[in-house]
């Protein structure tokens, strides 16, 4: 993660990396100065923040130092309490997902989850957010902006997309030769793993207790490879593998859901899931033929027009799989819209509102301009392969995009922001793992996966739990991107269990969700005992974690 995973309808700029709000409280993360020892300051509120200096590179101490942002929100025992846990350290995915503004934003939701026991610690991954060095590739928002309104949202439609994405990531590479090759080899996964042990040994522990989802879940195992003997309570959710192997059962699920939820819930109802799937394909064969114009002049002075053609719905049909039981209602109501001729629904949920914001202008010309996209996530994800993980020809893309296509049908949309995006990439990281995810380790791992996830496929849970001693893998028979996307109280049940007292769950065991897709509830499972939540508040504990997933 991930994505990471991260796409463009939902890029969170950057303007200015040292001041940051959240949920209305701000704080300027260049007043703290960066010590090799965890040095509290007050910040947002009810937090504490500091800057942890760690090499920039652990293989060549000489390259120089980074400063990792690093914030706690402290557990309500003291440290000598022997109900006192330690720290928990979260990773919200990306990859270069912040996780500062993460436990800001779901402090009093996780509190919920894993109780009081618990500083519950989030950091920003070297290059990110409130750490620096900055990994920033643009200059500006006008220069990212150019540069993605030529980076094309689906390959398959033509072979001059297919030739205009590739010639974007040959730029994106060189880009990051030219401007910012020192700080691009340093940082990388392993780097960021060995950091999660420099952060708890600051706060006087060897072993690391992690929550993180999906490319958490890389960030996880790599930690978990690197360092067996310091693990402690590790959650890891949302595996990645191959990617697409379950993205098109994914997507019909959906229409099940649809026949199942009926004609008042399901705009786009049909008696049979293929009857669905048939006015879905309908709808994006007329958008490939004749798109359709969106032109909204209610407002002069702000005149909404664009297009939505086809490479646009499929787009926000893949990021509808990401949380389909929050979005799949209110997108088949936008594209019932269509339907009837209305775009502007659909439109509205597109990439034109990240466009915008781009387009503002409205920075600190003096910091450093970071978008969070491919200019973080593309670094972090290609350098970790040594050699890079590039190909010498437009040929040799091809055909990697052709082995994704033979997949799944949403090929055209993840090729370019997955393995394609590494196409121009030339540097590696200078920190690696040099092992395999197949070891022993203090504490076992509990894994989570989706039965249908559209990007980290259950497949790739129960591989890597294979390889991890005494670890076990917890299913969540849902569809959607790790399981925050659907509420469990099942699942939050199994994890309070763990992280309290190490009770992992029966290998096999399986959670339902409390909500399906298009607003049906389930009867759901309420936690047991001292650990009990009720139904309506863990629901609700649940929900605001997925929102707040970059």
């Amino acid at each position: 993660m991930l994505h990471i995973v991260v796409l463009l309808l939902a890029i969170p700029l950057r303007a200015r990396a040292g001041s940051l709000h959240t949920r209305g409280a701000t704080f300027d993360w260049s007043t703290i100065n960066a010590s090799t020892e965890l040095s509290w300051t007050p910040c947002y509120d009810t937090f504490q923040c500091s800057k942890l200096t760690v090499p920039l590179q652990y293989s060549n101490r000489s390259a120089g130092e980074a400063q990792i942002a690093v914030l706690m929100s402290p557990s309500n025992y003291s440290s000598g309490d022997p109900n006192y846990l330690g720290p928990m350290l979260f990773n919200p995915g990306g990859p270069g997902g912040a996780g500062t503004s993460y436990v800001v934003t779901n402090d009093a939701y996780f509190r919920q989850v894993i109780g009081p026991q618990y500083d519950l610690v989030g950091f920003d991954p070297r290059g990110i957010g409130a750490s620096t060095p900055p990994l920033a590739l643009f200059h500006s928002p006008p220069e990212a902006l150019e540069f993605y309104l030529n980076y094309p949202l689906n390959v398959n439609e033509s072979d001059a997309d297919f030739g205009r994405f590739y010639a974007q990531a040959q730029i994106l590479g060189m880009l990051a030769v030219d401007r910012y090759e020192l700080v691009a080899e340093s940082v990388g996964t392993a780097a960021v793993a060995t950091d999660m042990l420099q952060i708890a040994r600051a706060f006087g522990h060897e072993e690391v207790n992690y929550w993180g989802v999906s490319y958490g879940s890389v960030l996880g195992s790599t930690f978990a490879a690197m360092f067996p003997d310091n693990v402690g309570k590790f959650i890891v959710d949302g595996n990645w593998s191959a990617s697409l192997t379950l993205t098109d059962a994914a997507l019909s699920t959906v229409y099940t859901a649809c026949v199942t939820a009926g004609p008042t819930a399901c705009a786009l109802y049909e008696p049979t899931p293929a009857g669905v799937q048939a006015r879905l394909d309908a709808l994006l064969t007329s958008a490939r033929a004749t798109p359709h114009v969106v032109y909204n002049n209610t407002d002069p002075s702000n005149t909404l027009f664009g297009t939505v053609d086809a490479p646009l719905l499929v787009l926000q049909l893949f990021q509808m799989l990401y949380e389909p039981v929050s979005s799949a209602a209110a997108l088949f109501s936008a594209l019932h819209a269509l339907e009837q001729g209305d775009a502007q629904p659909v439109f509205a949920g597109s990439v034109q509102a990240a466009n915008d914001r781009l387009a503002t202008c409205d920075f600190d010309a003096n910091a450093p301009f970071v978008t969070g996209f491919l200019d973080t996530a593309g670094p972090i994800a290609c350098g970790d392969v040594s050699p890079p993980a590039r190909v010498a020809t437009i040929d040799e893309a091809r055909d990697g995009y052709e082995a994704m296509l033979a997949r799944s049908r949403f090929a055209g949309t993840w090729y370019p922001l997955s393995e394609g995006r590494c196409a121009g990439w030339n540097i590696s990281a200078a920190d690696q793992l040099n092992g395999t995810f197949t070891t022993s380790t203090s504490t076992p791992i509990l894994f989570i996966s989706n039965t249908y996830d559209p990007v980290t496929p259950i497949s790739g849970g129960r591989t890597m739990s294979s390889g991890f001693a005494g670890s076990v893998i917890l299913t969540q028979n849902s569809t959607g991107h790790t399981s925050l996307s659907a509420p469990s109280a099942c699942t939050a049940d199994v994890i309070r269990k763990y992280v309290v007292d190490g009770t992992l769950p029966v290998e096999g065991t399986v959670c339902e969700p409390d909500e399906v897709m298009f607003g049906m509830d389930t009867t759901g499972l309420e936690l047991r005992g001292e650990r009990r939540v009720s139904r309506v508040d863990m629901g609700e504990v649940l929900r605001e974690l997925k929102r707040a997933r970059p």
